[in-house]
């Protein structure tokens, strides 16, 4: 996968991926007992959100490339993704016990950069249930296209909607 590509797909976990706030909180072993909840070793629930897993299912089929981005104790945030066997869904993981998620995304760019791969910031689509990190990320990689969970879009289609219209106005440079 060499030269330039659709875009780029930077996932939240915690109140995005799934409706738990914090997944650090949690202690393994994590049960999977439903198609859309997981379990930790004390009962507590993890429900996945079925909107943002078509998201992802959604920019598979278009070929981009897909990461995590989640401010997590990896081996937790892992574990969840794992028991829902949605792991490998992400071509990345970016999942940091801290806060700088700026720091995360220059990374991953990095990364695809060693590999050849180079996208424009209007064509990396960034999905969070919270704003905190947009000031750093804004002033330390530029204007990405950043989409509120749960507000700028209520469900799949709206989010598909959107995201489609934000890469369709921009050009690959």
């Amino acid at each position: 996968m060499k030269g330039e590509l659709g875009f780029l797909l930077l996932m939240d976990l915690d109140g995005t991926m799934w409706d738990h706030k914090n997944v650090s909180e949690l202690i393994p072993p994590f049960k999977r007992v439903s198609e859309t909840r997981v379990i930790d070793s004390r009962g507590v629930p993890v429900n996945l959100h079925i909107d943002s897993l078509k998201i992802v299912l959604w920019a598979r089929e278009r070929g981009a490339v897909i990461s995590s981005l989640s401010w997590n104790e990896p081996e937790k945030a892992l574990g969840v993704l794992d028991a829902f066997g949605i792991r490998d869904l992400f071509h990345y993981h970016m999942i940091e016990n801290h806060p700088n998620k700026d720091q995360m995304i220059l990374k991953l760019i990095s990364i695809l950069r060693e590999k050849d791969l180079n996208i424009p910031l209007c064509r990396i689509i960034y999905i969070d249930d919270r704003t905190i990190h947009l000031d750093s990320i804004y002033r330390n990689i530029g204007r990405i296209v950043f989409l509120q969970a749960w507000k700028d879009f209520r469900n799949y289609e709206e989010a598909i909607r959107k995201i489609e219209t934000s890469i369709m106005g921009c050009h690959m440079q």
